[in-house]
Formats: structure tokens, sequence, C-alpha cells
């Protein structure tokens, strides 16, 4: 052997240094995705490094060769590293099996055997000459056939592999995309520069410059762990996240045809993915309804939610659909989503509850029912009673118990009335329909009607219609000389404000905060009360902001989405 002093030396060495410490560091944190390939692809670097510091400090052709031939097996296995990197990082980890390693890996190993025995037939190098650059000797050596087929099959190999992390790129933003950058010029860096080597476009004398550049690939992977989180938190493909939904997905193109579907779907519509591109979604659920563009509001459209059930297995099952719209960056339709939810164990449960209710509300309809025959016996031999006493004690005694007997009916058709609270599915009522049946209430009493202007109509509890036969009880009753009930509306930044009020006595200001309360009242305090409990089912709520002495006014606000205003 024959040693010289070489300017690069002491930078190879350098660089060896650091990818071997690249290397540890990537195989300490091997728990993280594509740590592993990461930890081999420095270990590639290193090896290319430390053989070319041989090569560089040799003066002799025999011992140049020789580290040529050490070096060989990290310039092979680069670029099978950056593949399997890609693979990792584009949930292709699957792929990584020992028969797809094997096949990877024939062409490296093919090639490290070709470089160790070459002087046996050239077909690696075809020769070799030394060239002297001041005074430092270099191998010169003219490639033979075998290497560039190797070397095709490298580019090869990366050029796959930037390609998979392209499309990853093109279908993420944000933290992403930053992780991506710094693989993309992890991987671009190397790649030309030793593609520029190996055409001669560069000057570097007769030294390959490829190991410092896998260096800032190094670089470039560390600085995308520490800002980007990279090998620590990477992008899930949502193909992957779709096939692995317990949920049913279908997708749609623009003309709703099926264009895909995951597992569970298919399973559902039973048919396959292949048997359903192309078909119309109404061909297979002729039930759906698909979302439309909201009127007067271009680039919104509506989200549609309906029920269904089907015959799976000999079985019925029930089934959530919620249609979305998939929309372009400009809020142009692109297709529709279908998710499909197995709701079978929740509406199974709701069956079997409604029928556990219909059962007790039978039972207390019927002990309601015999309760108030008895009370109204009571009632009847009260009133007799008090036409045969003569005594006024007794009298007053008689009252009394008649009024505690009027109390026990009121609470037991108060039982009745709130017994039926959200027992129905809410539903669009209409305000002014409302008054139109309490007008013969209203007008017996000699009360005047003050309707809206307004056609209202607001999604709650059907005993609604309850809220404001108490509030125009609640007037009769308690506002001693009511003339006028008036309702009128007012659009607020958040909804609607509808305003109930009457011309009577009004609420002390010490009440207003009680009156909903149970108990709270002239009478038997259950009215008002009720009438918050009605509406609080849906949102709704109600309050008392009238003048005392100038009459009730009770404010119930409707969020936005709970009202919609026909006309005025």
């Amino acid at each position: 052997m024959i040693w010289q002093y070489s300017p690069y030396y002491i930078p190879f060495i350098a660089c060896g240094c650091i990818a071997v410490i690249l290397a540890v560091t990537g195989w300490r944190n091997r728990s993280y995705v594509c740590a592993k390939p990461f930890a081999l692809l420095m270990l590639a670097a290193a090896i290319w490094s430390f053989g070319s510091a041989l090569e560089v400090s040799a003066a002799d052709p025999l011992t140049q060769m020789f580290a040529v031939t050490l070096q060989y097996p990290g310039v092979v296995a680069v670029p099978v590293a950056w593949l399997l990197f890609a693979f990792e990082y584009t949930d292709r980890e699957h792929w990584i099996t020992r028969g797809n390693l094997a096949l990877l890996f024939a062409v490296p190993c093919m090639s490290i055997l070709l470089v160790a025995t070459n002087g046996a037939h050239h077909l690696f190098y075809t020769a070799v000459t030394q060239d002297v650059v001041g005074s430092v000797s270099y191998a010169n050596i003219i490639y033979g056939p075998f290497f560039w087929f190797s070397s095709i099959y490298s580019y090869l190999i990366i050029y796959i592999s930037v390609m998979f992390i392209v499309q990853r790129f093109v279908f993420t933003s944000g933290l992403y995309r930053g992780q991506m950058i710094a693989i993309l010029v992890a991987v671009f860096t190397p790649f030309f520069v030793n593609l520029a080597y190996a055409v001669r476009q560069i000057d570097f004398t007769v030294i390959d410059p490829t190991p410092f550049a896998l260096i800032i690939s190094g670089f470039a992977i560390i600085v995308g762990m520490m800002r980007y989180q990279l090998l620590d938190v990477t992008p899930m493909a949502q193909d992957l996240v779709i096939a692995n939904m317990s949920d049913g997905v279908i997708v749609l193109d623009t003309h709703d045809r099926i264009t895909s579907l995951n597992a569970p779907a298919e399973r559902i519509l039973g048919v396959s993915l292949i048997q359903s591109v192309g078909i119309a979604v109404k061909e297979l659920l002729p039930c759906v309804v698909l979302p439309d563009e909201v009127s007067g509001r271009p680039g919104r459209f509506s989200e549609q939610v309906l029920e269904m059930d089907r015959i799976i297995g000999e079985k019925k099952q029930y089934f959530e659909l919620r249609c979305i719209p998939i929309l372009s960056h400009d809020n142009g339709m692109k297709g529709k989503l279908i998710m499909i939810r197995d709701i079978t164990n929740q509406k199974l449960a709701e069956i079997a509850l409604a029928e556990a209710r219909k059962k007790l509300n039978l039972l207390s309809g019927i002990t309601r029912h015999d309760i108030l025959n008895q009370v109204t016996v009571l009632l009847l031999n009260i009133d007799s009673a008090k036409d045969a006493a003569s005594d006024p004690a007794v009298r007053d005694l008689m009252d009394v118990q008649e009024s505690a007997v009027r109390n026990i009916q009121h609470q037991i058709e108060f039982a009745r009335d709130y017994e039926d609270l959200g027992g129905k599915e809410p539903q669009w009522m209409n305000i002014s329909q409302i008054f139109s049946h309490l007008l013969p209430v209203m007008g017996t009493c000699g009360i005047t009607f003050a309707p809206m202007d307004a056609d209202v109509e607001i999604y709650a509890d059907p005993l609604l219609e309850r809220v404001f036969y108490n509030l125009v009880d609640n007037s009769i009753r308690h506002g001693e000389h009511v003339t006028t009930i008036g309702i009128r509306c007012e659009r607020t930044a958040d909804g609607l404000v509808l305003t109930y009020y009457d011309n009577g006595i009004g609420v002390p200001a010490q009440d207003k905060e009680h009156i909903f309360e149970r108990g709270v009242g002239k009478h038997t305090g259950l009215g008002l009360f009720l009438v918050r409990e009605i509406l609080e089912i849906t949102g709704l709520t109600i309050r008392e902001t009238g003048v005392s002495g100038s009459g009730a006014r009770f404010e119930i606000h409707v969020p936005g989405e709970q009202q919609r205003i026909r006309n005025g």
C-alpha cells in the first residue's frame, strides 16, 4: 500500500462520522415510522464516505480499487433505503416483505459481487487508469455495461420513491407539506449530484461528491424531525382511513355515479367495488336524498340525513345515511360522499323503549282514569254534603276539602300533560294556526286578539300549542282585567323572539324570576312550569319582561335554525 495526502480525506472522514451518528440516532428511535430506513440510509452513507476516504488516501491502483469494493455496499444500498423510507412514509409498509426485499436487493448484491470480481470479467469497469492532479493520484475508472445497468436500476428506484412522496405531497397540506419538502430536498440533492458526476457534468476532478450530498440529506431529515415532527407524526393515506372505517363510505361523482366504496358499504349494498363503479347510486339506494345548493346562497349545499332499513343475512338492520357534498377550492361541487352508519342497536333500543313507554302510558292512563272517577265521586258527595249542611263551620270545612280534591284533580291532569313531554318527534308548527285554535277560549271571555303580520313556523315539540294555551289561561286567571292578547315577532342576530303580551295587571318585579318554578303561583303553580319544560325540550327559552301594572309580556327566544318566516 502506498499512502498519500489528499484534501478530501478529512471531509470524507467527517461525513462518515456524521453519518454514523445519524444512523445511531435513527436506530435508537426505530419505533418511529421511517426510522429504520433512515438508519439504513445513513449507515450506507457512512460506508460510502469511509470507503471514499480510503480511496483518496491511497496512491496505488490496487488499494484504490480495494476501497471502491469496500464502499460499494453503501453505494447500492442508498437507493433501496430511500424506497423503503418512501414505503413507510406513504403507508405502504405492507409491501416490505421478505420476498420483495429479496427482489430489491438482487441487483445491488449482484453489483457488489461483480465489483469484487471485476478483474475476471470487466463487466463493471472496463479499464482503470491513474490520473495525477497536482501531487495527488486518483483512479480514473472507465465504466462497463453492468455499471450502467446498476445505475439505471438505482435511478429508477429513486424515481419511484420520489413519485410516492410527490403523490402524497399533492394531497396534503400544512405540517405534512413541510415534512415532504424536507424529504424531497434530502432525495433530490444526492440524486442530481450523483447523476451529474456519473455523466461527468460537474468538475470534482475524479472524486465522487455523493457522500457529501448524502450528509445534506441527513441534515434535511434532521431539520424535518425537529421542525415538522418528521418520523414522529406522518400523514395517513385517505384511502387507508376510509378502508378501515367501520361506517360505510360511498364516493359519487358529479353525475351521482359511484366511483368508490369501502368494505362495509360493499356489505350493506350487497355488491363489490368492481360491480358498483359507474352505477347510479339511486339504483342501489333508491331512498337516498342528495344534497342540493341552498337557495340564495351560492356555494352552500345542504347536508341530507335519513334512515333506512335493509335485510342483510336474513336479519333486519337499520342504517343512518348522511350525504355530504365534496367541494372544490372555489366551493363548486366535485362530487358527494355518502356515510352509512349502522344504528341497528340504537334503533332496537328505541323500539323497545317506545314499547315500554306505551305500556307505561297505558297503565298510568288507566290509573289516572280510575282516580279521576273517584275524584268526581268525591266532588259530587262534597257538593251534596254542602247543600245538606246548615252549619257555616261545616260548610267552610267542606270548601277546604273541595279545594284539596280539586288540587288533586289538577295534579293528575298535570301528570298527564307532563307524561307526554318529548314523547313525539319535534315538528314545524305554525303560530297563527295555534292561536286560531285558541280564539274561542279568548272570545268567551271577551278578549280581543292582535295577530302577527308574519307567518311564522317554529320547529318545536308538538305540545307547543299547550304552551300558548297556558299563557292565555294565565292571562285570563291572573290578569284581572285583560281585554287584549297579542303576539308579535322580531328577528335577532341569533334567531327570532316571539313576544306574547296582554293588557292585564302584569307580573310583580320580585316574582319574575320565580314564576316558572314548580309550585309558584296563585293557582296550582304548574302552568308556567310546564310552559318552560315544553320549550326547553327543543332549546327554546322564555322570560317575563313586562312592566307590573301595564300587562304581562313573555319573550320566547327561538334559535335561528328552528324558525322560518314565510312572509312579513
